[in-house]
């Protein structure tokens, strides 16, 4: 068989770092939230050049957040159209479809499994956003 994902020979590089953290937060007692948490998203802030970065527990609570802040944002109102492609992971629809929004899936290239211009054109109308 060949492995999809060898997750164990890579986490072997930071196998010291990774049990170093996990004793961190087991000891602390904090698996939500704490110190760790806050520390993280300090670092992530600053990598990313922003003034802040939250933490969550998904991909799937992530894009959610987005698109509600965007509702609140008056950026985009329910029943908005959202544009995806058909291949796209499950989070992605319920994140549009949470919000009251409306998911247009795009079929993709098939060599790259990317959405193309013309297929996008051809699914836009008036409610997307």
């Amino acid at each position: 068989m060949i492995p999809f994902l060898d997750l164990k020979s890579i986490n072997q590089t930071y196998r010291d770092e990774l049990t170093s953290a996990c004793q961190r937060v087991i000891d602390s007692g904090w698996y939500i939230m704490g110190t760790e948490v806050k520390e993280f998203e300090k670092a992530f802030a600053d990598y990313c050049g922003v003034a802040y970065a939250l933490g969550v527990a998904s991909g799937l609570d992530a894009l959610s957040l987005v698109l509600r802040a965007w509702k609140e944002m008056g950026k985009i109102n329910s029943g908005d159209e959202v544009i995806v492609p058909a291949n796209t992971y499950i989070a992605s629809i319920l994140a549009i479809s949470d919000n009251g929004l409306v998911p247009v899936l795009v079929e993709p290239c098939e060599e790259s499994y990317n959405l193309t211009e013309d297929g996008i054109r051809k699914a836009i109308t008036e409610k997307l956003r």
